[in-house]
């Protein structure tokens, strides 16, 4: 018995499917989502989204750069602002963004706009490259 897991963007369904589970990372830290959950809206922090399908039984692994969760007894709605495949990730631009994220964040001013979109980036592009070391 599965229940339905829809991932939203901006500017796209990223993905609609009869889930087993979904793993999300919540701004207190990764929660799991099984069939039957109680009712929660909560905040997401940049990190992976992992689920298993219901027709093969495979983890699907997406990175988000945060958005918001809401859960209900048979559904999960994720409002994501960006979202990823783990398949679609460039791990060398990714490497490279993270690197150059890194040279701002050692020389920009904390509680800064620049600070903030340096960690950003840095925080997502090391989010995918966990992602792609977890998918092999």
């Amino acid at each position: 018995m599965g229940f339905s897991l829809e991932i939203v963007t901006p500017d796209r369904l990223v993905k609609s499917d009869e889930v087993e589970k979904v793993l999300c990372p919540g701004a207190e830290g990764e929660f799991g989502v099984l069939p039957n959950h109680v009712p929660l809206i909560t905040q997401m922090r940049v990190g992976e989204i992992r689920y298993v399908d219901t027709t093969m039984k495979n983890e699907h692994i997406l990175v988000v750069t945060g958005g918001y969760v809401e859960v209900t007894d048979k559904k999960v709605v994720i409002l994501a602002d960006q979202c990823i495949r783990a398949r679609d990730i460039d791990k060398v631009q990714e490497e490279l963004n993270a690197q150059k994220a890194e040279e701002i964040l050692k020389t920009a001013e904390k509680n800064t706009e620049e600070y903030r979109n340096a960690k950003k980036t840095y925080d997502y592009a090391k989010a995918q490259l966990k992602a792609l070391e977890r998918t092999g």
